[in-house]
């Protein structure tokens, strides 16, 4: 990974637990944009790649000598390993239920702020509104009291769901991998996504970016929510039929809080950034300092696993290497 993603990830604490058990390689910036990387990796025969980290087809168990890739972080989509790990050539973990937690937070961060009129509260203090009349005028709406709908109910969903249960509040899910037996286990209500998008204020994604499910949230679904509903996007942009969110936003009926988008960084001529009904933050909602650290220890973990032949807590198992984010 790049020595600046390296310096958040891989902090003395990080470092010191790989050396206990392996003599570390790092491989210099150069090497990674020259694509010349391979040259720095003798004998090597496991990673730990992060954000930015370059393609390793090339690199992987047969023809090279690659056998675990330990990545510390989400996707590794853009890794190249798919072929490879469907075919059983290489291992591979990730990190991705240690960024899932500080996603689940932010999520729920974003809910309490709409729904509790934080945002709007903190201006009417700063302007000339009166004490009263912000007492009397922006009365905030109880989390317990909403019906809120989860699209997927993969890492980050579930622990969205944990996170609302002790707030008492009714929760719907759109999640065709979810069985009706499952979801009396878990005490949600499963919805096709159109009832979902029609009966619940509050509607957070946490489903997959896959070309199932490119483009699944329509423009029909945004306009079928009440007057002042909430729409959360911190799983990908793509989810969402392309120009149908700012279209819908524009007509000033519902509310969203969003950290993805098509484009990033978001143009700074985006009409997303010029509307009073939209929560935006920079892709950050699964980054945290203690999730870095987490991401780190959880990759050398794993490659410590391997070495010693014992199971992996993360493995990616090649039956779901289709369903890769």
């Amino acid at each position: 990974m790049p020595a600046e993603v390296r310096s958040r990830i891989f902090t003395q604490q990080v470092e010191t637990a790989l050396s206990a058990f392996a003599e570390p390689v790092f491989v210099s910036d150069e090497d990674l944009r020259s694509g010349a990387f391979a040259d720095a990796l003798p004998d090597v025969n496991a990673v730990i790649t992060g954000w930015l980290s370059p393609k390793l087809s090339h690199l992987v168990a047969p023809t090279g000598g690659i056998s675990f890739v330990s990545h510390a972080a989400g996707s590794v989509k853009l890794l190249a390993v798919e072929d490879a790990l469907c075919a059983g050539h290489i291992r591979v973990s990730h990190s991705a239920p240690e960024i899932a937690l500080a996603v689940a937070e932010f999520t729920l961060t974003q809910i309490l702020a709409h729904l509790r009129l934080h945002r709007e509260q903190d201006a009417a203090l700063r302007g000339p509104m009166s004490w009263q009349d912000m007492r009397k005028g922006q009365l905030g709406q109880l989390l317990a009291a909403q019906n809120v709908g989860l699209v997927g109910l993969g890492y980050v969903g579930r622990l969205v769901l944990d996170r609302l249960r002790p707030f008492g509040c009714t929760v719907s899910v759109y999640d065709p991998f979810i069985s009706p037996e499952q979801a009396e286990q878990l005490g949600v209500t499963l919805l096709d996504l159109e009832t979902l998008f029609t009966r619940c204020p509050v509607v957070s994604l946490h489903a997959a970016n896959l070309p199932a499910t490119e483009g699944m949230i329509k423009r029909s679904h945004l306009e079928s929510m009440a007057p002042g509903s909430l729409l959360v996007n911190t799983a990908r942009a793509g989810l969402l039929e392309p120009g149908a969110l700012v279209q819908v936003l524009q007509q000033g009926q519902i509310f969203a809080a969003i950290d993805t988008f098509d484009i990033e960084p978001l143009p700074v001529d985006d009409p997303l950034r010029q509307m009073p009904n939209v929560y935006l933050s920079p892709h950050c909602a699964g980054h945290t300092r203690e999730s870095y650290i987490r991401q780190g220890l959880s990759a050398v973990e794993e490659v410590r696993r391997f070495f010693a032949g014992e199971t992996l807590k993360q493995e990616i198992h090649r039956e779901k290497a289709a369903m890769l984010a």
